[in-house]
């Protein structure tokens, strides 16, 4: 069964496929990844679909890393 971090790096490669790096939890978006805002929303559009849950505003605002995801994606479906 693959990780959270495996299913969150395949839907960044899927959304990013310019993406050149290995997908790591201290990544941040736009400075590691070069991600730019439609894409960063397409991503978490995704995310949201696969793993079932909802992020609020405040914690989309608060986003800045791939661990930041990774975080809220875990405390949502414990």
């Amino acid at each position: 069964m693959p990780t959270t971090l495996e299913k969150v790096s395949e839907i960044f490669l899927e959304e990013a496929p310019e993406v050149e790096v290995v997908i790591g939890p201290n990544l941040r978006f736009s400075q590691d990844l070069g991600i730019d805002s439609l894409t960063f929303v397409d991503i978490l559009v995704k995310i949201e679909k696969v793993f079932e849950v909802e992020f609020s505003d405040n914690e989309l605002a608060s986003m800045q890393s791939v661990q930041d995801i990774l975080d809220l994606v875990e405390q949502k479906t414990v």
